[in-house]
Parts: structure tokens; C-alpha cells; sequence
């Protein structure tokens, strides 16, 4: 019974830390759509967005990384570990704007924030 309940709460822990990581990642998406949107309307050169892009959202990808970096320490990874899978993931988010930011100027459309 105590081994049931061990697995039970450690499964909830995880859940929660897996669903505090989604929340952060989606905060930094949805930050990085008003940005996009925002460098869009005011017809920002592609190669001035990917340079600004950099900085923008601060709070929001330090936030992910924060939360992504101790989910990962949770399940037993070194902090240099975790914070490099962190880093990368919050790199990845980052890509998919500055990468599809110019098939945005050209169809002239734009990024939805998730919910």
C-alpha cells in the first residue's frame, strides 16, 4: 500500500512539474506571437527581427528555462545538464519565430497564440 502511494504521489509530482514546464513554454510562445506580430505590422526587415528577436521576451524564456531546468533536475539530471537542455529548449521556441518570420512577411500572415 505505501509503495502504491509513493508511485501515486511522485506520479502527481511529475505531472505537475511536466504541466508548470507546458505553461512556461506556452507564456514564452504566446510573448513571442505579440513580438512577432507586433515587428509584422511595422514591416521589420527579416534579418532586423532575427537580431531583436534575441532579447525579447526575457522574463517570459528566463521563466521557461527556470521551470524547464528544474523539471529536469527533478528526474535526476546534473544542473549543468539541466540547464543546457533548459537553454536549448527555450532556443527552440526562439527558432520557430525568427526561422518562420519571413514566411510570415511573405504570405502575408501571421502567428496565433496557443491557449
Amino acid at each position: 500500500m505505501i509503495t502504491f502511494l509513493t508511485i501515486a504521489l511522485f506520479s502527481t509530482a511529475s505531472a505537475a512539474t511536466i504541466a508548470d514546464a507546458e505553461t512556461a513554454r506556452v507564456a514564452y510562445s504566446n510573448c513571442l506571437v505579440e513580438y512577432t506580430t507586433a515587428n509584422l505590422d511595422e514591416k521589420t526587415s527579416t534579418s532586423a527581427f532575427k537580431k531583436a528577436a534575441k532579447t525579447a521576451c526575457s522574463d517570459e524564456r528566463n521563466g521557461m528555462i527556470a521551470t524547464v531546468k528544474k523539471d529536469e533536475m527533478g528526474y535526476g539530471s546534473s544542473e549543468s545538464e539541466a540547464t543546457s537542455y533548459a537553454t536549448e529548449e527555450a532556443d527552440n521556441v526562439l527558432f520557430a519565430y525568427t526561422d518562420g518570420y519571413a514566411g510570415y512577411v511573405n504570405s502575408n500572415t501571421k502567428p496565433v497564440k496557443e491557449e
